[in-house]
């Protein structure tokens, strides 16, 4: 197994639209989604580890490649922020200009995404 880029993700419950988890990853997304769900050790099994009757709940998981030279845990970081500040958990943290630009694009194919999961249920 090799690096395959730079991403941040997001599992996204598809019944109710809750964030279960955003994570990073320097490897394929699908991998990484398949060892979430698979791996015994919780540090790679996260989901499957964290996240309450996970084998009975269906997610979507979104992923966003990061540009060459973005510092995946800081953008990690500053959309974990932004999130908790969208559900009026507001944190005090301010990302760097091209933090912010990547942060708000995510954001809005999130919520482009949990707007059609909603319109789709209803």
């Amino acid at each position: 197994m090799r690096p395959s880029g730079s991403w941040l993700y997001l599992w996204i419950d598809i019944t109710s639209g809750e964030i279960v988890h955003v994570g990073g990853t320097g490897f394929d997304p699908a991998l990484r989604s398949h060892l979430h769900m698979t791996s015994d050790d919780p540090d790679l099994g996260r989901i499957r580890a964290t996240v309450i009757r996970y084998d009975e709940r269906d997610f979507d998981v979104l992923a966003f490649e990061l540009a060459e030279g973005i510092d995946r845990r800081l953008a990690r970081a500053a959309l974990i922020a932004r999130l908790q500040e969208d559900r009026d958990d507001a944190g005090d943290m301010q990302p760097a200009d091209a933090l912010r630009d990547i942060v708000d694009q995510i954001v809005r194919a999130v919520s482009e995404y949990r707007a059609m999961l909603s319109g789709a249920t209803e």
